[in-house]
């Protein structure tokens, strides 16, 4: 039997992300749902309401509902983040699942954003930008103790756990071995010198 692995994958990422809440136009009533992780109140049109990703595509499907995108997924607001991320060596502040959240709307309901090709190129340039930012920090900061980088997103920090984690494992051996050997060599040398003093006695 294989062992489980220790991280998460990107579907997994994908999958706990579906229950972030999300703001949606109901085109049709529907009664209060009693679901394990929450409780939703009627949909009744054309008021908004609150409900999970997962529930607020299933409904899209079914032409039930349109979905309301998130304030920060616009071109306008895209655009501004890219300058910011091309402009400067930090990371812009996104929101944590902001990769997995484009990514299911722009899948599951293009036609309730605008301009959503223009969008996507956005979200592509971004990831782009900011994986490039993420090799040279890596370059720069790693060690074997710790490695900083804020304002990554959920779905940057699950791709580059793995690698990281053995790039700082190999650095922990490495530093291991290089003080094992200090330390035989210290104890050398003190033996050395306390042969010498018991000959002088």
């Amino acid at each position: 039997m294989a062992l489980p692995n220790q991280h998460l994958t990107p579907q997994e990422v994908a999958f706990i992300c579906e229950s972030e809440l999300i703001t949606i136009f109901p085109r049709q009533r529907l009664d209060a749902l009693n679901l394990i992780s929450i409780n939703t109140r009627p949909l009744v049109p054309p008021q908004r309401a609150e409900v999970p990703l997962w529930l607020a595509v299933f409904l899209r499907k079914q032409k039930r509902c349109n979905i309301v995108p998130p304030d920060w997924l616009t071109v306008e607001n895209l655009d501004r983040l890219e300058k910011e991320e091309s402009g400067s060596a930090a990371f812009s502040q996104m929101p944590w699942r902001w990769m997995e959240v484009a990514e299911i709307l722009l899948d599951a309901c293009p036609d309730d954003l605008i301009n959503p090709s223009e969008i996507a190129l956005h979200i592509r340039a971004l990831r782009e930008l900011r994986q490039a930012k993420i090799r040279a920090g890596l370059a720069d900061q790693i060690n074997s103790s710790y490695i900083k980088i804020n304002n990554l997103g959920l779905m940057e920090v699950c791709e580059i756990r793995p690698w990281v984690g053995k790039v700082v494992d190999g650095l922990r051996k490495i530093e291991g071995e290089t003080g094992s050997a200090a330390a035989r060599k210290r104890k050398e040398e003190a033996d050395e010198d306390e042969d010498m003093y018991d000959d002088d006695l």
